[in-house]
């Protein structure tokens, strides 16, 4: 059983190029049968020039949608790109999240295969805001998911949830192995200074860690939801801290 991974997702999109530039390929075909017909038509009637004037001008035609269909592509997969990234942080959008838990929700349910997200949250980001204005506050965001990026392993994909929180979602993950990343994500962001942030900091996080075992059934909701106690729990055991969820 494979999990479709957000890898699996971008290659889906590359290939959108090269499917556009065959289709660019085979449309260009038509002109030549056109013309095919013609020259059967009246071949005693052309000459040996104007035939090969016609089979470079095929010649051109065949190069010129080859290259209009890749293009088309190319740009088709920037507009599912941004479909599915956050415009400030370059992470999965919500939307993609969503589609990516129901995914991981379902092939739980038929293999029991557990997973792990990871809920963090900006502390005091209001003040970052109100202090140094918002373009200090984006800037913040973006060094976040930066860190976030750089920590996360390629099966993991990172989301921008909603202003300053974020989920980390971590397939055939144990609650004690997402533990470990959250903690590496949390000690990776405090240590940001002034040149990445914009002020100058420290800036930290409070996360909250959830694991959906094999023996468990549950909601969409439910899942945020106990990941969001976690990460209420560690607010108010003094922030800049991770805490794991308990029933």
């Amino acid at each position: 059983m494979n999990l479709v991974s957000k890898n699996k997702f971008l290659d889906s999109l590359k290939q959108r190029r090269w499917q556009y530039a065959i289709f660019g390929i085979l449309l260009s075909f038509i002109g030549p049968l056109g013309e095919l017909v013609f020259v059967k038509t009246f071949s005693g009637l052309i000459k040996d020039s104007s035939f090969l004037t016609l089979i470079y001008a095929e010649f051109l035609t065949l190069v010129a949608f080859s290259i209009f269909g890749f293009i088309l592509g190319k740009h088709t997969e920037k507009i599912e790109q941004l479909a599915f990234r956050d415009k400030l942080t370059g992470l999965y959008n919500r939307h993609y999240l969503i589609e990516q838990l129901n995914e991981l929700m379902a092939l739980h349910k038929r293999y029991q295969e557990r997973f792990s997200l990871i809920m963090l949250d900006l502390d005091q980001f209001k003040r970052v805001n109100d202090s140094y204005g918002h373009a200090v506050g984006d800037k913040t965001l973006q060094a976040t998911a930066s860190c976030i990026m750089k920590e996360i392993r390629e099966t993991d994909f990172g989301s921008r949830f909603g202003g300053e929180e974020f989920i980390v979602v971590c397939p055939h993950t144990s609650v004690n192995d997402c533990y470990e990343l959250a903690e590496r994500i949390r000690t990776t962001i405090e240590e940001l200074r002034s040149d990445n942030l914009g002020f100058p900091g420290p800036q930290t996080i409070s996360a909250g860690v959830f694991e959906v075992s094999s023996n468990q059934e549950l909601s969409l909701s439910q899942i945020l939801n106990k990941a969001d106690q976690a990460l209420y729990r560690a607010k108010k055991e003094g922030r800049n801290r991770v805490a794991v969820y308990r029933a």
